[in-house]
């Protein structure tokens, strides 16, 4: 239990700079398109530039990834993403910069697959949930500690800056990781033969309860990341924040999720991981639409909201990746993971320009139009996520 922490701690310290570097362009949005000279369709293209990368990494890794020792393979993508953060804050331009995702973005898509493989593969299946629960903290850590003092930076020094902090950090830690994480070979060490990753992926399609899978992860990042991009000019146009005020949003649901994120992963290990997805999934519908239709309102009223948002949301991923990494046995657990990760990516970018369409920010900015939209669509995939939960078959719970 005490390996199972450490090993989790560290996971968790790694995810927070990885995080941190992919959450940070969002609430920047408003001084980016500014700073840039950018609409509101090419800074949603500077979002999926990422996310659809990392796709498009995660989907070449799938084929390969169970083939090495967890633990080179991530140390090796995370050496490749210090360099490409590193990178982002070294430009002033739209162009070298959404480079400069390109690149992060490529081994970010590694990264977060070879995570959640190590915790399938390191963790009991009786506290796997629980596993999921304190990694996935990173977000609540880079909402709550990273976002505020990052901004606070990029707010008063300059926008790079958060990202040669993240950069620089990302390097020492990389050696950190190196060494003190045990090698991760399980899947090598498994008795019997290794299915043949191209095989492996290719019957996919054939098997139901991994095509639900993946669709399903799909429909959560759906009904999530048509709104998140569009949320800091959301709140400083039509709801009335100051721009410093935006940091309090992350803070407050960063703090919330920090609480939330393990005993929510505690308790579906207790009563079972699709009773709380649904439970929390429902929940999450009410704050999604009351955060894309807020008037303007006090600032404790938005916080309150934002909060609600942050928990469920959190809270949703956190049992829908545990019911997805249960519907595969370790030795494909690598491959399978990256596929679902990047086509979780994927869904990002498509979603992220999807909401570039649909929210508009007219020249000048000063006012959001559309934003109701996207709640809308992400209340609508976030039904079908739930209907579709309940037809997947986890073969460890």
């Amino acid at each position: 239990m005490r390996s199972e922490r450490a090993i989790l701690y560290l996971l968790a310290a790694a995810q927070f700079t990885h995080i941190m570097d992919f959450m940070i362009i969002m609430p920047l949005g408003e001084m980016l398109m500014e700073e840039l000279m950018i609409n509101s369709q090419q800074f949603s293209f500077l979002v999926a530039s990422y996310t659809i990368t990392a796709g498009v990494s995660g989907l070449i890794s799938a084929f390969f990834i169970d083939r090495f020792d967890r633990k080179k393979y991530f140390v090796a993508a995370y050496l490749g993403f210090s360099i490409g953060t590193l990178l982002c804050g070294l430009t002033d331009s739209f162009e070298f910069l959404i480079s400069a995702r390109i690149v992060t973005g490529a081994f970010g898509g590694m990264i977060s697959s070879t995570v959640l493989a190590i915790v399938g593969d390191a963790i009991a299946p009786q506290r796997r949930a629980w596993g999921m629960g304190v990694v996935m903290s990173a977000f609540s850590l880079a909402s709550a500690l990273g976002l505020p003092v990052g901004l606070y930076f990029a707010f008063n020094f300059g926008w790079q800056w958060p990202f040669l902090a993240l950069g620089g950090t990302s390097l020492l830690l990389a050696v950190a990781v190196q060494m003190t994480l045990p090698p991760v070979r399980k899947h090598l060490d498994a008795p019997g033969p290794r299915v043949n990753a191209f095989h492996f992926i290719r019957e996919i399609p054939k098997n139901p309860n991994q095509w639900m899978a993946l669709t399903f992860s799909m429909l959560i990042v759906f009904g999530q990341f048509t709104v998140i991009p569009f949320i800091t000019p959301y709140l400083v146009e039509e709801v009335g924040f100051a721009r410093d005020e935006i940091t309090y949003v992350y803070l407050v649901g960063g703090l919330v999720t920090i609480i939330s994120n393990p005993r929510i992963g505690k308790l579906a290990d207790r009563i079972g991981r699709h009773k709380v997805f649904i439970a929390v999934a429902s929940l999450s519908i009410i704050p999604l639409l009351a955060l894309t239709n807020l008037p303007p309102v006090p600032l404790c009223v938005s916080l309150i909201v934002a909060a609600a948002f942050f928990l469920t949301i959190s809270g949703r991923m956190v049992t829908g990746t545990t019911i997805v990494t249960g519907v595969i046995k370790p030795q494909n657990r690598g491959s399978f993971m990256s596929l679902n990760t990047s086509v979780q990516n994927m869904t990002a970018g498509i979603s992220s320009i999807i909401a570039g369409v649909l929210v508009i920010i007219p020249e000048g900015g000063h006012e959001v139009n559309g934003f109701w939209k996207v709640g809308i669509l992400a209340s609508f995939f976030t039904v079908i996520a739930i209907w579709m939960m309940t037809r997947i078959r986890s073969l460890d719970e």
